[in-house]
This record gives C-alpha cells, sequence and structure tokens, in this order.
C-alpha cells in the first residue's frame, strides 16, 4: 500500500479492482465493442443512432463497428416493427456467449484474488454481493444511455 491510500473511497478502490479485470481481458474486441454488446444485451435491440449516442461515438463509427460484430456472429441488424425504414441491431446468441465469455474470465482474476484473502475476509466480502447486485441496478437507473460495464 501507497503513503495516503487510507484516504481512498469505496469508489476508487472498485476503479482500481474494475482496471485490473479489464487489463486481463481477451483484446479481440475493443472495449467500445464489447460495451455495445453489452448495452444490446441489457436494454435489447437498439437503432444505429440510439446506440452511437449511449457509446458516445459518430454513427458512421457505429455503423462500422456492428458491421465487425455481425461479421462474427455476435449481432445482427433486423427490420425496426415501428419503422420499415430504420433498422435495429440486436445480439446473437454468440454474442450472449462471448460476453459471458468475457465476464468469466475477468471474474476468475477476481476468484483468485478472493481465494488469497483469509476466510473472514473472503466470507464478509460475499456478504456485500446483496449490495453489488443492487449499485448495479441503480445504475442501469442513474445511467441508461450511458456506458455500462460488460
Amino acid at each position: 500500500m501507497c503513503m495516503g491510500d487510507e484516504q481512498q473511497s469505496i469508489g476508487e478502490i472498485l476503479f482500481a479492482l474494475g482496471t485490473l479485470g479489464i487489463r486481463q481481458r481477451q483484446r479481440d474486441l475493443s472495449l467500445t465493442a464489447l460495451s455495445t454488446l453489452s448495452t444490446i444485451e441489457r436494454t435489447g435491440a437498439r437503432r444505429l443512432g440510439d446506440l452511437a449516442a449511449s457509446e458516445g461515438v459518430t454513427q458512421p463509427s457505429m455503423s462500422a463497428l456492428v458491421s465487425q460484430l455481425e461479421r462474427l456472429g455476435l449481432a445482427e441488424r433486423q427490420a425496426d416493427p415501428q419503422d420499415g425504414r430504420a433498422v435495429r441491431v440486436a445480439i446473437t446468441p454468440a454474442g450472449r456467449e462471448h460476453l459471458n465469455a468475457v465476464r468469466r474470465a475477468g471474474a476468475s482474476v477476481f476468484d483468485v484474488l478472493v481465494d488469497k484473502l483469509p476466510p473472514r475476509q473472503a466470507a464478509s466480502l460475499r456478504s456485500v454481493l446483496p449490495t453489488f447486485r443492487r449499485m448495479l441496478e441503480l445504475a442501469d437507473d442513474d445511467f441508461p444511455s450511458g456506458r455500462s460495464a460488460t
């Protein structure tokens, strides 16, 4: 621990841990591509412009990203039932499996660290899982169009 670490907030520690998990991920897709897949998985099929806005990229950039996801079989364009001229982007079963694999790989980093903790500390950490789940729910409520975690 560095001097001054006692002053770190819970948010700073969680952010540092999240960054650790992200650094350990496979590099086959960009973070924006993973975030886009996660957004589609969480919110359902979305129009290209809506995805671009939620991910903070231009519509042409999102179109190229979706084309890449389509080539990989992770997403597909579908006709918009509300507007025949528009298309929506949906996640495929392969896209869901890819996200699950990325999550499992990221989770394994933390599982290794939790296993290194003394049993009492590990149990204490497991006892706050309902709180962390609630925080994820609140994130969807408070940041619906912002970037999400995978």
